[in-house]
């Protein structure tokens, strides 16, 4: 979902409050373009301002933490279940060749592997950054956008919501742990969504995610 370039200002001379005419504006609604005071201003969780009905209009809603669990529970077994399908096949298919050490085997069962987690991933980034969803996030009707409704770039979806974590979680132990806890949140964002300035929410239509 992208949103219209904002047009907040601190105050709007000579314009009132329509629903407090004694009042100057201090802003206008970034949805329907009303003038709004002080008393009727409300920020969204884009940083954004807007008058009180359009608040909950402005934004989609937040996937819920059941739906994210299953996206990850199915974006986890569409880059594992290749991958260990990938370490041991070749053993299989090899274990007589790998008992007389042939000099290919070593090299076909390494790059087995790192060619099942390319392709997966390659598939799931794609995917990410063209729509914003995973095949997980696309089953379950939610995707991941930018605080600002804006799309996820791949440079800040590969390295700050995805490598850093994983980085983070090698070396603190608990990273993992804290980052899953997060959801519990009333903003339903892992602490991973943090890092990336992104959330998670519910699809409003089938069209991708294009930059404004």
């Amino acid at each position: 979902m992208s949103l219209p370039p904002s047009t907040e200002t601190e105050s709007v001379p000579q314009a009132h409050c329509p629903l407090h005419p004694e009042v100057l504006a201090t802003g206008i609604c970034q949805r329907c373009g009303t003038f709004i005071c002080v008393n009727c201003r409300r920020r969204g969780r884009d940083g954004r301002s807007y008058c009180g009905p359009c608040l909950n209009k402005a934004l989609p809603a937040l996937a819920s933490r059941r739906d994210r669990f299953w996206a990850n529970l199915v974006d986890s077994l569409f880059v594992s279940v290749p991958l260990l399908g990938a370490v041991i096949m070749p053993i299989i298919a090899f274990s007589d060749s790998a008992k007389s050490g042939p000099d290919d085997f070593g090299v076909f069962l390494l790059l087995s592997p790192l060619l099942a987690l390319v392709v997966t991933l390659g598939i799931q980034i794609a995917m990410v950054v063209k729509t914003g969803q995973s095949l997980g996030k696309r089953w379950r009707g939610i995707r991941v956008i930018r605080m600002n409704g804006q799309p996820i770039s791949v440079v800040r979806l590969a390295l700050l919501r995805n490598l850093l974590p994983v980085w983070l979680s090698q070396v603190t132990g608990v990273f993992g742990l804290v980052d899953a806890l997060f959801i519990f949140r009333e903003d339903h964002r892992c602490l991973h969504d943090h890092l990336a300035d992104t959330q998670v929410v519910n699809v409003e239509s089938d069209e991708p995610l294009r930059p404004s």
